[in-house]
């Protein structure tokens, strides 16, 4: 399986903001900047992480990009969901059965004379273990919240406005 670059992307945006202080939102530009990628890429990620309910955008001066929700409660799986899409990794077009005829099971038993023939894994089946593993893939992210990979302090998720550290003078 090959992920969007955007993936990564996604996930670093989601874990900014998820640091953010929620009430102010985080200007596009500067987020751009930080992944050193064009605000209209930028523009593209967000789109999608709206659509799957995790980020809103705030228009006017002070606005930007913001969470829909906290961070603990936005899963690796809501993240990979918007980026990737829910369509399974990989399709059973029934190729297999069709190749090797295993609608017709008693017919080919017959036709070579076989005695002890199994086929407790057909050839068929094999996608099903394809399916099985992305089940467990998907499983796993969603076991964790972006909220849970976060940096704290204290007892709490650390909360911070970025802006602050992405506008600063640094010298040289």
């Amino acid at each position: 399986m090959k992920t969007k670059p955007s993936l990564e992307q996604a996930f670093c945006i989601v874990a900014l903001l998820g640091i953010q202080d929620l009430k102010v939102p985080l200007h596009s530009h500067l987020v751009a900047e930080r992944l050193d990628i064009s605000t209209s890429y930028l523009k593209k990620i967000v789109q999608k992480l709206a659509a799957g309910g995790i980020v809103k955008t705030v228009s006017g001066r002070d606005g930007g990009i913001v969470l829909t929700k906290d961070p603990l409660k936005i899963t690796l799986l809501d993240i990979f969901n918007a980026i990737e899409g829910t369509t399974p990794f990989v399709h059973n077009t029934g190729l297999a059965s069709k190749v090797f005829g295993l609608d017709q099971k008693e017919a080919f038993i017959k036709t070579y004379e076989l005695e002890d023939f199994k086929d407790t894994r057909p050839v068929a089946n094999v996608l099903g273990i394809f399916s099985q593993a992305e089940d467990r893939f998907r499983q796993e992210l969603a076991t964790l919240a972006i909220g849970d990979v976060l940096p704290t302090t204290g007892n709490q998720s650390l909360q911070l406005d970025w802006t602050k550290w992405l506008t600063r003078k640094t010298a040289e």
